[in-house]
């Protein structure tokens, strides 16, 4: 990044600052940001209301927007707010109806008319209910009562008398006010209002998102503006000449530099420093650009810190493929994401097209392991002659070791180029000693598991290498202290690695036991579907059923912990060993808020 300092006369301020913002290359220091000023606040009000009622219309789904309303902006929003609080208060009414219905429902059909006549008439009618199991069936015998239904296991039923008798454990209601009839109506009424509303809602939303769109783009552009108008910039010399401090990208200057010749515009330039806090452009290839947003879940890199995005990549590929380890899983994720990408939005299609990795991943790993959903390809007839080329259990389990062994050393030599790429050479040989060292060890221990006889040269090599990485260790762990405080250093350092590095190692299990498990559910999934079969008629329909459902929720939550805990392994063992410290802040340059694309 490189830090440019500008100095603008005030009549030429506000030209410089649109041309700027077209440019989109200068992320503005920003300063603390005072009271906000009337036309802000009010332009921030507008952009809310107009965002608000936006993403409501693009969440409706209207496959086609390319009718543009007549209306203003202003009536759009007020129309549609209108129609919203409409359809929020008919809702509320045909709640109010719904309770009111299963309150007469168990009734049915009655007449009012017919009721107050036979009141007139002198004959009292008291309504009751009552639990099906507390009904006395000799109370039709006994008393002049009749049962009008029997709903959701309580009987209702009517005492004719001038007094109500005590039936013990039953509820006396009231008498209905409205007839079933006009209830069934009202609410046919009521529900041909809501599809009403809802069908101008929707035309609404046709016609009015293209307007909206706009406006959100041209109100939030604006508001952009004058922060940076009133809020960012310094006036000095009376007002009359303002100063504006912002980062723009190496590989952009020239651009920058030229506009601001051709335009007389003083300014002058340098190098940031970590001093001023530079803001961070990550710079990765179309394949790794699909893991950032993985990696901004924890933190943008620091300046002048590697950006570790490209070197986790493979590595969470590899390690999601061995956690679902199932081949017809990863076909079915590939060609899912691949037929949902051709009708998504230009916003999903890299997540989409990291599912699509992800799925090519789980068949590699599903073909490895011998997994097809749920079942054991070894065992397949056809299949037998290659089932030795699968891994048992017992293989997985020391691969998943040897990835994290992989992984752990990688992250080592990661650290080493980070330390001395902020800090110069001497603060890599710190952990340069511990890379040399467990190197070291793991060659002696290959040498012994092997049976390769060992020299006494060899062997006074490789303790002479084990002496020079402690010393290292010891002595320059934390290179810019006193002698004595280095060596302190060092010592922690090799306590706290050689505990952590154990711990790091046992993680990597967790890709054995998700693998290992996915993989019986897949077959105990498979077990309950064949045991259907037998049944006839409806044997191979539930088989098809139970089949389809297990495995698509084996599927989900399989996926889930398959995307997780690579994370955890991620974020926290790798970005560790690595010595990840992380806390940047991401480059945003001053420019026109873009259209929502749908």
């Amino acid at each position: 990044m490189v830090y440019f300092t500008f100095a603008v006369f005030y009549a030429q301020y506000e030209k410089f600052l649109e041309d700027i913002q077209e440019m989109e290359i200068v992320h503005v220091k920003e300063r603390e940001v005072g009271p906000l000023q009337k036309e802000l606040s009010e332009l921030q009000g507008d952009y809310y209301a107009v965002s608000t009622v936006l993403k409501e219309m693009l969440r409706r789904g209207t496959e086609i927007r390319i009718s543009k309303s007549t209306l203003s902006w202003e009536k759009i929003l007020e129309e549609y707010n209108s129609c919203k609080k409409t359809g929020l208060d008919l809702r509320k009414k045909k709640e109010d109806l719904e309770l009111l219905e299963g309150q007469i429902l168990p009734w049915g059909e009655y007449s009012l008319d017919a009721i107050a006549r036979l009141r007139k008439s002198g004959i009292q009618i008291h309504f009751f209910k009552i639990k099906e199991m507390d009904f006395d069936e000799s109370w039709p015998d006994k008393y002049p009562l009749e049962i009008v239904s029997n709903y959701k296991s309580e009987i209702y039923f009517v005492y004719f008398g001038d007094k109500s008798r005590d039936f013990q454990k039953a509820e006396e209601l009231d008498c209905p006010t409205i007839e079933l009839a006009a209830v069934s109506k009202s609410m046919a009424e009521l529900k041909n209002k809501i599809s009403q509303n809802e069908e101008k809602l929707n035309a609404l939303a046709e016609s009015g998102t293209q307007v909206l769109n706009k406006k959100s783009q041209e109100l939030g552009t604006r508001i952009k503006y004058l922060k940076v108008l009133n809020d960012h910039t310094t006036a000095i010399g009376e007002g009359k000449v303002k100063v504006l401090e912002g980062w723009v990208p190496e590989s952009e200057q020239q651009l920058l530099i030229g506009y601001l010749d051709l335009n007389g515009i003083l300014y002058t330039s340098h190098y940031a420093t970590l001093d001023s806090h530079p803001p961070v452009k990550l710079a990765n290839s179309q394949f790794g650009s699909l893991f950032e947003p993985i990696g901004k879940l924890f933190s943008l890199p620091a300046y002048k810190e590697i950006d570790l995005t490209i070197y986790f990549a493979p590595f969470f590929l590899l390690f999601f493929g061995f956690c679902l380890g199932d081949g017809g899983y990863g076909i079915l994720i590939f060609l899912v994401t691949t037929f949902y990408k051709r009708k998504a939005s230009v916003k999903l299609m890299p997540y989409l097209s990291l599912a699509q990795y992800f799925g090519i991943s789980t068949l590699v790993m599903g073909i490895i392991f011998g997994n097809f959903f749920g079942i054991e390809l070894g065992k397949v007839a056809f299949l037998s002659p290659f089932k030795y080329y699968f891994l048992d259990s017992n293989k997985v389990f020391y691969l998943s070791l040897i990835f994290g062994g992989i992984q752990i050393l990688f992250g080592l030599c990661l650290k080493i180029a980070n330390q001395i790429k902020q800090n110069g050479i001497l603060y890599g040989m710190g952990t340069i000693g511990w890379l040399i060292l467990i190197l070291n060890l793991l060659t002696s221990a290959l040498l012994k598991k092997t049976g390769t006889p060992a020299s006494s040269v060899s062997e006074l090599l490789g303790n002479g290498i084990s002496v020079i990485s402690i010393l290292l260790i010891l002595f320059f762990t934390d290179p810019g202290a006193k002698i004595h405080l280095r060596f302190a250093s060092g010592l922690w350092s090799i306590y706290s690695t050689v505990t952590g590095i154990f711990g790091d190692m046992l993680s990597y299990i967790r890709l054995f036991a998700l693998g290992i498990s996915s993989s019986i559910l897949g077959l105990v999934v498979n077990q309950m579907a064949l045991s259907f079969l037998g049944i006839k008629v409806i044997g191979p329909i539930l088989f098809l059923l139970v089949a389809v459902l297990g495995h698509l929720g084996n599927l989900v939550i399989s996926s889930l912990g398959s995307f997780v805990h690579p994370l955890r392994l991620t974020l926290v063992e790798f970005y560790k060993n690595a010595g990840f410290s992380g806390g940047g802040k991401e480059y945003n340059p001053f420019s026109k808020i873009k259209p929502i694309k749908y």
